[in-house]
């Protein structure tokens, strides 16, 4: 990056936050890059003791099977990104339970942070688009030890599912800070 998102000008540098970073020289614009992000998100959706997989489509790793899962938009709360991932990439309609996990990965040259949610599955079968995805269904653990290209993630993020019950991640919180914080979605540990 050399030139300023904000303004246009050209970026220098500048000491904040403990290290040096790409700062806007223009007087009264403040920009200071501190990284570039993304956040995901994945959905272990269980019916009758078998965890719902699709199989990818397009690179990186096609033909893998794994949750269901995506990038959240800029402008779209995180229980709605997995939602529609889930509908998207298989065809069921799932609403959250609790979150399962948490994963950062840091990579150049974007960070990311994914957040695997537990769903329970309202309606649909299991489909797949032929692009995106090339394999849809619900698997149980014994299935998915004799497919080939279960992703690791996936099947630890299954595992952890199963083995606690509903509600025992962190669950969506409806508070007086959610409330007064539009565009805020807040998860806690039950307590």
């Amino acid at each position: 990056m050399k030139y300023c998102p904000r303004c246009g000008a050209e970026l220098g540098w500048k000491f904040d936050g403990g290290r040096e970073r790409p700062a806007c020289q223009a007087e009264g614009c403040r920009f200071i890059h501190f990284g570039d992000f993304s956040i995901g998100c994945g959905g272990v959706v269980i019916r009758d003791n078998k965890a719902l997989l699709i199989q990818r489509g397009i690179n990186p790793n096609r033909g893998a099977w794994q949750i269901p899962g995506g990038y959240v938009e800029a402008d779209e709360e995180i229980l709605t990104a997995v939602e529609r991932e889930v509908l998207e990439e298989a065809g069921v309609v799932a609403r959250v339970l609790d979150v399962v996990g948490v994963r950062h990965a840091i990579a150049e040259p974007v960070a990311n942070i994914y957040v695997v949610f537990r769903l329970e599955p309202v309606s649909g079968e299991p489909r797949y688009d032929g692009e995106e995805t090339i394999g849809a269904g619900y698997f149980s653990l014994e299935e998915m030890g004799r497919m080939e290209g279960v992703q690791g993630f996936s099947t630890w993020a299954i595992h952890r599912a199963l083995a606690t019950p509903r509600g025992a991640g962190f669950t969506l919180e409806d508070t007086e800070l959610t409330r007064q914080r539009p565009g805020w979605t807040l998860f806690g540990a039950i307590t």
